[in-house]
Formats: structure tokens, sequence, C-alpha cells
């Protein structure tokens, strides 16, 4: 397996702005079955000035996930940019209003 590509992104801030909501997405490509496994996280932890990033547990985050693709080499970044595009839309939509996701 050949590690791809890995993704970050802050998907934005609540408790007025002192926990960020983070996802994450590893692409690894198997070039013997042309396969791309990606594995998908979200996290939330404290915003710097206010703690030391320590991750928080927020029973509303979704579970991780793995998804496996066939896909020719050149197309494994492609697809896992796509991958990663719906989980943090995903992600984004599963925050309760009350928390005000802020970008």
């Amino acid at each position: 397996m050949e590690r791809v590509i890995s993704i970050s992104e802050i998907l934005g801030t609540i408790q007025d702005g002192t926990v960020e909501i983070c996802a994450t997405a590893d692409a690894n490509y198997d070039s013997t079955k042309e396969k791309v496994s990606i594995v998908l996280d979200v996290f939330a932890r404290r915003v710097a000035a206010h703690g030391d990033g320590q991750r928080i547990a927020e029973e509303w985050l979704p579970l991780g996930e793995h998804v496996t693709e066939d896909v020719a080499r050149e197309e494994v970044v492609p697809v896992a940019k796509d991958v990663f595009r719906n989980w943090t839309t995903k992600v984004r939509r599963l925050v309760p209003p009350e928390l005000h996701l802020k970008s």
C-alpha cells in the first residue's frame, strides 16, 4: 500500500469559538488490486488559545468511515478529494443547529 494523500480541514468552531470541528482523510493505494482505501475521521478539539488542542468527546459526531474504491492510479487523488468533500458535507449537516457551527 502506498500512502497517496492525507487531507485535513477545520470545518468551523462551536461553543463561542473555543472548540474546533476537524475532519481528516488518509488515502492509500494498492496498485496490485487498483484500489484506493480512504479512512475518514472527524473530531472536536479545544482551540490552542483556550486549551492544548486536546480532543473532546462529542456524542453527536459521526463515527469514522472507511471507503474503498476501484480506481486507476491517476484517479486516486481526485477520488480521494471527492470522498473527503462528501464527508465534510455530511459532518457539517450533522452539527446540531443549536451549536452554531461558524466557518
